[in-house]
C-alpha cells in the first residue's frame, strides 16, 4: 500500500510513535510518507497518489473531499483531550471525514467508539531502539534505582511518586529516585523547593531537564531497575522500559495480568515498587515487550484494517 501520514513536526510521544509506525510499515514493504498538515514538503519519505491517508495531528483542507480511505490514530488520552480545550473539539470536527479511529489501549475504546467506529490495535514500541545494552558503564545510584522520565506538564508530574519513595526508602535505605525530562523551569523550581522543603534529598538524587536523543533514553533505562509512570487511567511511552529489559510500573498499566499494578496513590505506588523489587526476576521484561509490545505487530494489525477499506 501507499500510505500518507499527517503529523505536525514536534518532540512528543505522538511523534515518536508515528515515526515508529512509519518505519515498520516501510519494513513491511509499504510505501510511506509523513507530511506536515498544510504543507507539500515531506518530513519522511514521499508518496504520490496514496491509497489511504492517516491522521496523527490535523488534516489539510485539500484532503477533505478526495474520497480516499482515511483513518485517525487516537494518541492522546480522552480526559486530557477534553481538559486541554482543543483536542476533543478537533477530533469531533474531523470525525465525519474519517472512516475509522485506531486506539492502542483497550480502556479508551468505549470513549472513542461513542464518536466513530474504533479498532483496537496492539500498543507497540521499536524493539531495535529500546533494548538491553551489554556492558553498560555505570548504573544510576540506588537499590532499587527508580526513574521517572515522562514529559512533565500540568498535573502530569511525579509528585505522588516522590511521596511513595519515602515509604520505599524507609524499608530500603539504598533506594533512590531519579527525575529526568523536566523541561519547564517553573515545574523544576517547584520540585526543587519540594525536595528541599520535605528533606527528601537522601532518596531523590536527580532533577534534570530534557533527555534527547532516543539512544540516550534507552541508555537511561539500562542504568536503572524500575521505570515509574504517574499517568492514570491510561499509560503511554513508559512501556519502552520493557524493551530495555527493565520493570515498568504505572497506575494506568493493567495489561495482560501484569503483577506490578497500583493505584494513583502514594502508598499503592510504594507497595508496587516494593513487590517488584522483591520479586524482580519473576518476569523477563524484554520477553514481555517482545510478546505484548512489538510495533511490528502494531503495524500488521493496522495495515490489515486499512486494507479492508481499499
Amino acid at each position: 500500500m501507499k500510505l500518507r501520514h499527517y503529523m505536525r513536526k514536534e518532540q512528543s510521544g505522538l511523534a515518536t510513535t508515528t515515526l515508529e509506525l512509519v518505519k515498520y510499515e516501510q519494513k513491511a514493504g509499504h510505501d510511506v510518507e509523513i507530511r506536515q498538515p498544510g504543507e507539500d514538503a515531506s518530513l519522511y519519505g514521499r508518496v504520490e497518489s496514496p491509497d489511504a491517508e492517516i491522521i496523527h495531528s490535523q488534516l489539510p483542507q485539500a484532503s477533505y473531499f478526495n474520497r480516499l480511505p482515511r483513518f485517525m490514530w487516537m494518541h492522546g488520552e480522552p480526559l486530557s483531550s477534553v481538559s486541554n480545550g482543543i483536542s476533543m473539539k478537533a477530533i469531533l470536527d474531523l470525525a465525519p471525514k474519517v472512516d475509522a479511529f485506531l486506539a492502542m489501549r483497550e480502556a479508551e475504546v468505549p470513549i472513542w467508539s461513542s464518536i466513530k467506529r474504533t479498532y483496537l490495535v496492539n500498543k507497540g514500541i521499536d524493539l531495535e531502539v529500546y533494548h538491553p545494552l551489554d556492558g553498560v558503564t555505570e548504573r544510576l545510584s540506588g537499590e532499587p534505582a527508580v526513574l521517572y522520565i515522562e514529559n512533565w506538564r500540568g498535573s502530569r508530574n511525579p509528585l505522588y511518586l516522590c511521596v511513595a519513595m519515602q515509604e520505599v526508602w524507609q524499608k530500603y535505605p539504598k533506594a533512590r529516585l531519579h527525575l529526568y525530562n523536566c523541561q519547564d523551569p517553573r515545574m523544576q523550581a517547584t520540585f526543587k523547593a519540594w525536595i528541599q522543603g520535605t528533606h527528601s534529598e537522601p532518596f531523590i538524587r536527580s532533577l534534570l531537564g530534557r533527555v534527547n536523543p532516543l539512544d540516550e533514553v534507552n541508555l537511561l533505562y539500562n542504568r536503572v531497575d524500575i521505570v515509574v509512570s504517574c499517568l492514570y487511567p491510561l499509560y503511554a511511552r513508559g512501556i519502552e522500559a520493557f524493551g530495555a529489559g527493565k520493570a515498568f510500573i504505572g497506575p494506568g498499566y493493567r495489561e495482560h495480568e501484569y503483577p506490578w499494578t497500583c493505584d494513583l496513590e502514594p502508598s499503592s505506588i510504594a507497595r508496587a515498587i516494593l513487590r517488584c523489587w522483591e520479586n524482580y526476576d519473576q518476569i523477563n521484561y524484554r520477553t514481555w515487550a517482545e510478546t505484548y509490545h512489538d510495533v511490528a505487530r502494531t503495524v500488521k494489525d493496522s495495515t490489515e484494517i486499512y486494507a479492508r477499506y481499499l
